[in-house]
């Protein structure tokens, strides 16, 4: 009954995260689309939820993988240290690295004149965009680990396609905030 817990605490815990990751995406989208101040700053409330939401996900996440993989036994097997490696990847890029333009983007907020185009600007922070596709890729990744258990160089494998994935999908569809706007109307 533990362990049907437990795997349900992390499976819920998956879920979540994607769920967080999606409505990060999605209020970037919405902030950059935003035509007023207060289309914005709900699109603004809304991410600035998301990573509450996102740390409990991943607390919840770990904690219950640990106790699964030390319940079977696979705590240093190879497909286990990528995707150490992985979350270790994700919290960086999704922490220190988002941090700063995360600030920028609610200090344009705290404006008091209409700043629209400010707080668009801010969202369209490429930092932003890519750490979220780094965290999306890597995240996907590691749910095909869990599932397929591969050795070492193919756990590599893995974790370089979803790097080549993040490459090419910052590469591609690139469109200015205007335009994108400007579609809108």
């Amino acid at each position: 009954m533990i362990r049907s817990l437990t795997l349900f605490v992390h499976v819920v815990g998956v879920l979540t995260l994607f769920v967080g990751l999606g409505l990060e995406w999605a209020s970037l989208d919405g902030l950059q689309r935003s035509i007023t101040r207060e289309q914005a700053l709900t699109w603004l409330r809304l991410c600035v939820m998301v990573p509450r939401v996102s740390g409990i996900a991943v607390a919840a996440i770990v904690v219950s993988g640990f106790y699964l993989g030390a319940r079977v036994g696979v705590l240093g097997n190879d497909w286990m240290r990528a995707s150490y490696g992985a979350l270790l990847l994700m919290a960086i890029v999704g922490g220190p690295v988002s941090r700063s333009p995360m600030r920028a983007l609610k200090r344009v907020a705290d404006l008091p004149a209409d700043g629209t185009a400010a707080l668009r600007a801010a969202a369209a922070n490429p930092i932003l965009r890519l750490s979220l596709r780094i965290r999306v890729a890597f995240g996907l990744a590691i749910v095909f680990l869990m599932i397929a258990k591969p050795a070492a160089v193919e756990s590599l494998l893995v974790l370089a396609l979803a790097s080549m994935v993040t490459i090419a999908t910052s590469l591609t569809g690139r469109t200015a905030p205007s335009t994108a706007v400007q579609g809108c109307r």
